[in-house]
């Protein structure tokens, strides 16, 4: 059976590597609204599980959204995400305190509260300001 690219294993024919990111970009276009449809509800699950202090789940809900989000263009999150899942794993260098934590969840959500639309300046400001919190919990962010 063909993979998601459309390419069989078994088949030998030879294929170009334009072909190939053409094949892979037509998958990623597939995929990408789903990722972006449910963007601020897994955000908001994420928040919810700090909040009931569901340490294991919120790290699982990062982990995904972190991984995610680098895949589908959302470098941001990605960082913000990985930020979150070191904080709750305890790899961090100096212990962020609750209103730094709060801070950068609210910075999350304001990026994907409307992520059909995302505003790229808004969020570029939001993360020059939120990066020296970051920074100062783990410095290799």
């Amino acid at each position: 059976a063909p993979n998601i690219l459309g390419i069989r294993m078994d088949d030998d024919s030879k294929i170009t590597k334009d072909e190939l990111i053409s094949r892979a970009n037509a998958a990623l276009k597939k995929i990408v609204p789903e990722f972006v449809g449910n963007l601020k509800e897994r955000v908001s699950k994420l928040e919810t599980a700090i909040h009931k202090n569901e340490r294991e789940e919120a790290m699982s809900i990062a982990y995904d959204l972190e991984c995610e989000a680098a895949t589908f263009g959302w470098p941001r999150v990605t960082r913000i995400c990985k930020w979150i899942r070191k904080i709750l794993n305890g790899d961090y260098d100096n212990k962020p305190s609750a209103e730094d934590v709060l801070k950068t969840l609210n910075a999350l959500k304001l990026m994907v509260c409307d992520p059909e639309n995302p505003n790229e300046d808004r969020d570029m400001a939001l993360f020059k300001e939120l990066y020296p919190i970051l920074q100062k919990s783990i410095s290799d962010i």
